[in-house]
């Protein structure tokens, strides 16, 4: 299907769009090596808005039943390209009622259809400076002296203490695995259970990884694996050995994989979501992103109560889990984490 300038490339994602998706969003959970491990391509489609002076517009999308489902998440999207894309939807595909959006940043209050919107998603982003000492001034005095007094500690303790960087086809999985096991480890002493897809993350790493390796005497100490896209880098996992705890060996992996991205040209850092201190000692900005449903009228709304309803059920659970994490700490907060964890591991068992 074509327009002036629009193409549609239905069941079929063209090898070109990878360049450009990457280009365009520098986002991982907008990019086509991201896509191709944690998401199904088979039957996916991809829509492609080229206005006159500006970045290509490329949306990737399948059908599922009445919804058309956006797979593009934690991106920006401007109003009007979002009012042409539901126009050439509701125009082409007769069937659809319903577009959703995962996880976007946008203001689709005047775009002609009726929507539901609710918060869904965060992450917190680092803007990067030129140069990593450009990143340690940046940074708060406390924290420059913590990680300064870590350093100088772990080195003076462990003399055999190294740093050590491996990117995509030097990524191994068996050193990808430890860093999975440790972060299990930690995790799973919080009552929390957790088991990475390590067979993914090696097929992305592959690709666009980089780890960062805290080594004592040649033994793992604290490794974190890290993703590029264009010049931005997103944070998969870091943990650290226990034995260490002291020496706060984390936010040592961290803050050199935050300075080893600068090196290699990175613009923006993306740390993850949830609510930590720690993300915010180290310059991140909170992001937040929507969950958007454009329906084709109201009488589609109307007709479609099963989706707006459990919409509007998850908006309310993830309000609700945003004000348990901001008191937590508090008993009330922490008694309903336990039993939302115990629930989960129950079903996951």
């Amino acid at each position: 299907m074509n327009g002036s300038d629009v193409s549609c490339y239905l069941h079929d994602v063209p090898a070109f769009v990878e360049h450009e998706l990457a280009a365009s969003y520098e986002t991982l959970h907008s990019s086509l090596p991201f896509f191709r491990v944690w998401r199904t391509l088979g039957n996916a489609s991809c829509y492609i808005d080229r206005g006159a002076g500006r970045a290509p517009d490329i949306l990737l999308f399948h059908c599922d039943g009445r919804q058309l489902v956006v797979l593009n998440e934690m991106i920006d999207i401007a109003p009007a390209t979002l009012e042409r894309f539901a126009r050439y939807v509701f125009d082409h595909f007769p069937a659809v009622d319903v577009i959703r959006f995962n996880a976007v940043r946008t203001d689709p209050d005047h775009i002609g259809f009726p929507v539901q919107r609710h918060n869904a998603k965060d992450t917190w982003v680092i803007p990067l400076p030129a140069m990593p000492g450009d990143y340690l001034a940046a940074l708060g005095k406390s924290t420059r002296a913590k990680l300064r007094s870590r350093l100088n500690g772990i080195s003076k303790h462990y003399p055999g203490f190294a740093i050590e960087y491996l990117a995509d086809g030097d990524v191994d999985e068996e050193t990808v695995g430890r860093i999975a096991q440790l972060s299990e480890q930690r995790i799973g002493s919080r009552g929390v259970r957790l088991k990475h897809d390590v067979a993914r993350m090696m097929a992305l790493a592959r690709t666009c990884g980089l780890v960062t390796l805290l080594t004592i005497d040649g033994r793992l100490c604290a490794g974190s694996l890290t993703y590029r896209v264009g010049t931005s880098w997103f944070g998969e996992v870091t943990a650290h050995d226990p034995d260490y705890d002291r020496h706060g060996l984390g936010e040592l992996c961290m803050y050199h994989t935050i300075c080893e991205s600068i090196r290699r040209g990175g613009r923006k850092f993306y740390l993850g979501g949830g609510l930590f201190g720690f993300k915010e000692r180290m310059l991140g900005e909170r992001l937040d992103m929507d969950q958007l449903h454009i329906y084709r009228s109201h009488r589609c709304l109307l007709a479609n109560l099963d989706i707006a309803a459990t919409a509007f059920a998850h908006g309310k659970i993830r309000r609700l889990k945003l004000r348990l994490h901001r008191r937590r700490g508090t008993w009330l907060a922490d008694l309903a984490f336990r039993l939302f964890h115990a629930c989960r591991n129950k079903a996951g068992a």
